[in-house]
C-alpha cells in the first residue's frame, strides 16, 4: 500500500521537528519545505537539510522566496510606513503568505495528500497558514497536532529526546522566527508584561552598552518609493550594484544590530482577539520606514500624508490579519503606487547607540525647496504676501474660535 504524502513547512526549530518524527512514526511520508524569505545566513540552510534527513524526511525543498518576498510585500510595507501600533513592523507575520504560498507549490508539484505547519492555536500563524492554503488547494488537508493536541515545548522536547535526538536548551526556552523582515522573539518573559527580554534571548542586535561610541551615517536613496541605494559614511555603496532588490535591506539589518538599533517588545491584540507580547529585532525596516517617512514630509502635501497614514495603516494591519486574497488588498496597494509618483531623492540618516537620527532630506520635487524660490522662508520672510494680508488671515483663521468660546458664554 502506498503512504501518504504530507508536505511539512519546515524550519528546523523544535515544533516542526516534533511534527516531522510524529508524521513519521504515524506512517506518512513526509516531505519537508524550507522557504527561505531572509532567515537562513551561511550554512544554516544545510544545517535545517540535515536536520529534516536526521529526523527522517524522505525529500527536502529549499525554496528561496525573498525576492518575491521584498517585491510583494515589503516595497508596500515601507510605501505604507507600516509599524504595527506605531511600533511594530510586522516581522514574520507579513512573511507567512509568501511562505504558505510556497508550501502550498510544494505540496502540488509532489502530489501531496496533506499539508502540515507547525503554528500554534494560541497565535495568529495558524490562521495565515489555513487563510492561504484553504484559498490555493481547498482539496488539501490541513494537518496540525501542534495547534490541535496543544503540545508545550517541553513535552516536544521530551518527545524528541526520548528517541535520541538532540535539542538546545535555548530553543526549548524561546520560540525564535528569524526573516528578511525582522526576528521575532517569545519565551517566559513576553507571556506577561512586566519583564524585559534578557541579553540571552537576542539574536544578533547589540545592546545599547556593547553599541560602537561612534556612530555610522547612511544616504538612502528612494526613486518613486522604491529604495534604490544606500552608501556608508559618504562613500562605499551598502551592496554591489547587480546584487538583488532585498540585499540592502538584509545589510542594513546587520549594520543596524551592530549599532544596536532595532530591538523592541511589541503588546497589542491579536487578531483572534487575545493581547499579545513579543520581542522583535527589525534594524533594516525600522531605518528604511524612518528615511521613507522622512522623505514624505518633503514631498507630499499634508493631505497626502494624513490620507496616507490612515489608508496604509488599514492596509498594514488587513495584510498582518491575513487578509490576503480580498480585492480591497488590490486597491490599497494601488493607491500606495500612485502616492509614491514624487516619492524620489535621499535621506542622510546617522545610526547612533540604539537611535536612528535623521538629519537631512532632499528631492527634486521638494515642496521646501518650492517655496523658498516662490520667496517664502518659514520664520523668515514672504514675498507671496504682504504684512497686510498676513495680519487679515491671522484675523480670519481666529474666527471660528472666537465665535466658538462665545458661543459657550453666553452672559
Amino acid at each position: 500500500m502506498t503512504k501518504r504524502k504530507i508536505v511539512l513547512a519546515f524550519s528546523g526549530g523544535l515544533d516542526t521537528s516534533y511534527l516531522l518524527v510524529k508524521f513519521r512514526e504515524q506512517g506518512w511520508d513526509v516531505i519537508t519545505a524550507n522557504i527561505d524569505t531572509g532567515g537562513l545566513h551561511s550554512g544554516e540552510g544545510e544545517a535545517v537539510k540535515a536536520r529534516a534527513e536526521e529526523l527522517g524526511a524522505v525529500e527536502h525543498h529549499v525554496v528561496d522566496a525573498r525576492a518575491e518576498l521584498y517585491d510583494r510585500v515589503v516595497t508596500y510595507a515601507i510605501q505604507a510606513n507600516y509599524l504595527r501600533n506605531g511600533a511594530y513592523p510586522s516581522c514574520v507575520g507579513a512573511e507567512r503568505l509568501i511562505q504558505a504560498e510556497k508550501v502550498v507549490q510544494v505540496a502540488l508539484e509532489v502530489g501531496a495528500d496533506a499539508v502540515a505547519h507547525g503554528s500554534t492555536g494560541a497565535g495568529a500563524d495558524h490562521v495565515r497558514y489555513d487563510a492561504v492554503i484553504r484559498a490555493l488547494a481547498p482539496h488539501l488537508e490541513i494537518v496540525t497536532p501542534v495547534r490541535d493536541e496543544r503540545a508545550t515545548r517541553e513535552e516536544e522536547t521530551d518527545f524528541l529526546r526520548s528517541r535520541g535526538y538532540a535539542v538546545s536548551d535555548k530553543v526549548k526556552k524561546y520560540s525564535i522566527n528569524e526573516g528578511l523582515i525582522g526576528t521575532s522573539i517569545g519565551g517566559e518573559e513576553t507571556y506577561g508584561s512586566w519583564e524585559y527580554l534578557p541579553e540571552s534571548a537576542w539574536t544578533y542586535t547589540k545592546s545599547i552598552d556593547e553599541a560602537p561610541s561612534e556612530g555610522v551615517e547612511l544616504l538612502i536613496s528612494f526613486e518613486q518609493g522604491v529604495v534604490t541605494a544606500a552608501s556608508v559614511n559618504g562613500g562605499d555603496s551598502l551592496v554591489d550594484k547587480d546584487a538583488p532588490n532585498f540585499a540592502i535591506l538584509q545589510a542594513l539589518n546587520v549594520l543596524g544590530g551592530e549599532h544596536g538599533v532595532g530591538r523592541g517588545i511589541h503588546m497589542g491584540s491579536t487578531m483572534v482577539g487575545n493581547l499579545a507580547r513579543v520581542g522583535f529585532e527589525a534594524p533594516g525596516m525600522l531605518i528604511l520606514i524612518a528615511a521613507h517617512r522622512e522623505l514624505e514630509k518633503l514631498v507630499l502635501s499634508n493631505r497626502q500624508q494624513a490620507t496616507k497614514q490612515t489608508l496604509g495603516t488599514t492596509y498594514g494591519d488587513l495584510l498582518h490579519e491575513a487578509v490576503y486574497f480580498d480585492p480591497i488588498m488590490d486597491d490599497f496597494r494601488a493607491f500606495l503606487t500612485s502616492s509614491q509618483t514624487r516619492v524620489t531623492g535621499a535621506v542622510r540618516v546617522k545610526l547612533h547607540k540604539g537611535n536612528i537620527v535623521l538629519l537631512g532630506s532632499r528631492s527634486p520635487y521638494s515642496l521646501l525647496d518650492a517655496a523658498t524660490r516662490a520667496g517664502v522662508v518659514y520664520g523668515h520672510g514672504s514675498s507671496l504676501w504682504t504684512g497686510e494680508q498676513a495680519r487679515a488671515f491671522a484675523h480670519m483663521y481666529a474666527t471660528p474660535g472666537t465665535i466658538a468660546r462665545a458661543a459657550g458664554n453666553p452672559s
